[in-house]
């Protein structure tokens, strides 16, 4: 007899929250293992909402939600690798996290260009202004030349 798995692939961010779904759970009881060192260590054991621990997890690390479902807390790069359960795999890859060197040159440099923008716009408004200004000067300063008597 051949069997064909297929296996879910899941991207995560360290530090954030994860779901690992069981797929098609047909029965009240799923168990959740993984790879570790070559070996494959059992996590955990869902029973009609009752959770069993197999491993000891003081940071409550492991939780399961509905469904079967594996929740993994704090995820970081030692979490990565290949979970199994009731017949399913996922293959979870942690990425490190915040933003990459491009998203900040992207940010800063939009940043930046948008400070450059109000600067001009600035200036120009200023030089407007500046303008309207002298205009209004230079007219006031003839007209007071034409009133006054001359000698």
């Amino acid at each position: 007899m051949f069997f064909l798995t297929e296996i879910l692939h899941v991207r995560e961010i360290e530090g954030a929250v994860t779901l690992l779904f069981c797929g098609n759970v047909t029965n009240s009881t799923v168990t959740w293992s993984r790879d570790v060192n070559g070996q494959r260590v059992d996590i955990l054991t869902t029973h009609n909402g009752e959770i069993t621990k197999h491993i000891t997890d003081p940071d409550r690390h492991y939780s399961s939600g509905t469904n079967g479902m594996l929740i993994i807390f704090r995820v970081s790069q030692s979490d990565a690798g290949k979970y199994y359960c009731s017949g399913a795999t996922v293959e979870l890859t942690v990425t490190a996290g915040g933003v990459s060197v491009v998203e900040t040159v992207l940010m800063f440099g939009g940043v930046g260009l948008a400070a450059l923008m109000f600067l001009l716009a600035t200036v120009a408004a200023g030089r407007v202004i500046l303008h309207q200004a002298w205009l209004a000067g230079w007219t006031a300063g003839k007209e007071a030349a034409q009133l006054s008597p001359s000698e």
